[in-house]
């Protein structure tokens, strides 16, 4: 018979810190989604306020159009931030560290750069195309999961101390 083929990648590390898990609430998830939207939608709504304000009463149309690329250039970085940076650093996003609920993989290790980007860059638009039926998953699936988790492996939990 001939061996088992044997991959090179280590085991990926468990959170030590919270070794037992409950899955967070829809109501929860919900909370901390609208907290992230609010943070976010602050800095297109304060460029818009300024690049209307420099049109109006200064009258420079080419200025107004620059503040607003760069607010919604700065409004991109705030949402990769957010979703990818502080998803592969800490499982949280700035609502969900707020309502304490983090994102793990499914296997209760902390997720890395390519499970965030395939959750929040490919899971959650797929699931938004299809007229919210990937988000809405989450009502009625065992383990909580929307399409975008179950395409990212992932589970949204709160540590049980919590």
């Amino acid at each position: 018979m001939a061996a088992a083929p044997t991959t090179s990648r280590a085991p990926r590390r468990r959170i030590a810190d919270a070794p037992e898990y409950r899955l967070a609430s829809i109501g929860l998830r919900c909370s901390a989604f609208l907290l992230d939207y609010i943070l976010t939608m602050i800095v297109p709504a304060i460029t818009v306020l300024i690049a209307v304000s420099v049109k109006r009463r200064l009258g420079l149309p080419g200025a107004a159009n620059t503040i607003l690329l760069v607010g919604y250039a700065a409004t991109t970085a705030l949402i990769l931030f957010n979703n990818i940076y502080l998803c592969k650093r800490d499982g949280q996003s700035f609502g969900k560290r707020f309502i304490g609920i983090r994102i793990v993989r499914a296997d209760g290790s902390p997720p890395d750069y390519r499970t965030a980007i395939i959750r929040h860059l490919i899971g959650i638009p797929l699931s938004v195309l299809c007229g919210g039926l990937g988000l809405c998953w989450a009502l009625w699936d065992a383990r909580q999961q929307g399409w975008h988790d179950k395409l990212a492996g992932t589970l949204v939990v709160k540590q049980a101390g919590d």
